[in-house]
């Protein structure tokens, strides 16, 4: 594998970037982060390009709000793997809650395994998929059914 020190570093900020958009202390929106085509996989949830992207973040946003809820995923052991082009791969802890803040400290809701297949493009550096498997699945762990209707438009 030959990945670059600016390579790796772009694409850590992209991965660093997505984290941020998930937990909602980045406004922009999640689908910029990925190609017109990329896709985000956990499990056997899937949305694929832009429009079901968006759809998945603002919805995923919308029931933050609603439950007043609140998470944090801690991106550790990012490093490159072999691959034609840039991925990364990582584990990341996610902790949750919900209510007001200060929230109550409590054990991570979940442990997943994640790549990230990055691109670079004339707009910066996009995911062309980032790839989920949960690894510990506690009771604060989303309904991943309830995501993929979301990003496919289905109504709640």
């Amino acid at each position: 594998m030959s990945l670059s020190a600016e390579a790796f570093l772009a694409a850590q900020d992209l991965v660093l970037r997505f984290w941020a958009v998930v937990d909602e202390v980045d406004d922009r929106p999640g689908s910029e982060l990925f190609t017109p085509d990329g896709a985000l996989v956990i499990e056997r949830f899937r949305a694929e390009g832009t429009a079901e992207l968006s759809r998945y973040f603002a919805a995923r946003r919308t029931l933050s709000t609603e439950r007043q809820r609140a998470t944090r995923h801690l991106c550790t052991n990012l490093r490159g793997l072999p691959a034609e082009g840039v991925r990364l791969a990582a584990t990341v802890t996610v902790f949750s809650g919900t209510g007001a803040r200060p929230l109550s400290l409590e054990a991570p809701s979940s442990l997943a395994d994640f790549t990230f297949d990055c691109v670079e493009t004339p707009d910066g550096w996009r995911f062309r998929e980032v790839r989920g498997a949960l690894v510990f699945a506690g009771a604060d762990t989303p309904d991943l059914k309830k995501a993929a209707q979301a990003a496919k438009g289905v109504p709640a």
